[in-house]
């Protein structure tokens, strides 16, 4: 193998391994909230076992941003709200938008701010985060789970990117068949 082949192989090896390397760590020892879904039926039969997910907070309206047209991006700080949830796997606090902003916020102490991408079409905006499919394995028990019935936990770093870390269902687990 030629000197040159084997410095942009090095060079490609080393580019993938710091991307790879900044992906598992960007989301480390970040704040972790708690968001509820609403129904929305998948039709993508190609892509694997998932569970699409749309949230309250993808409608402008739920989150009390007045978008203009012409922007790309909004921030919304988050909250706990006051009643937890009980869960299968026992109680949650959700999380909902209490300010919005378009422009890059600078956190405070203890303030949570997650970034979304405006998306219009047909006459329709609705905030996307990227989170809005969890692929899960073929035995996993919420393959079949529906948004609606299951909470998300997301994970938050300071870019305000979002990172789905898990799925909770909503359902009490019933008593045991016999």
């Amino acid at each position: 193998m030629s000197g040159w082949l084997r410095m942009v192989l090095a060079i490609q090896v080393v580019f993938f391994a710091l991307w790879g390397g900044r992906l598992l760590t960007s989301h480390r020892d970040v704040a972790t909230v708690w968001l509820a879904s609403e129904p929305v039926d998948p039709r993508d039969l190609l892509s694997g076992h998932y569970v699409a997910l749309q949230y309250r907070i993808a409608a402008p309206e739920h989150t009390g941003c007045a978008l203009p047209i012409a922007a790309d991006a909004v921030y919304l700080q988050l909250a706990p709200i006051a009643e937890p949830l009980s869960t299968g796997a026992g109680e949650i606090q959700l999380w909902e938008p209490v300010a919005c902003r378009l422009e890059r916020p600078v956190p405070g102490a203890d303030e949570v701010w997650l970034a979304a991408r405006i998306e219009a079409t047909q006459g329709r905006t609705r905030l996307l985060y990227g989170i809005e499919r969890m692929y899960v394995g073929e035995r996993n028990p919420l393959r079949d789970a529906r948004s609606g019935s299951v909470v998300a936990e997301v994970a938050i770093n300071d870019a305000f990117e979002p990172r789905l870390v898990g799925l909770v269902s909503t359902r009490q687990p019933g008593p045991a068949p016999q």
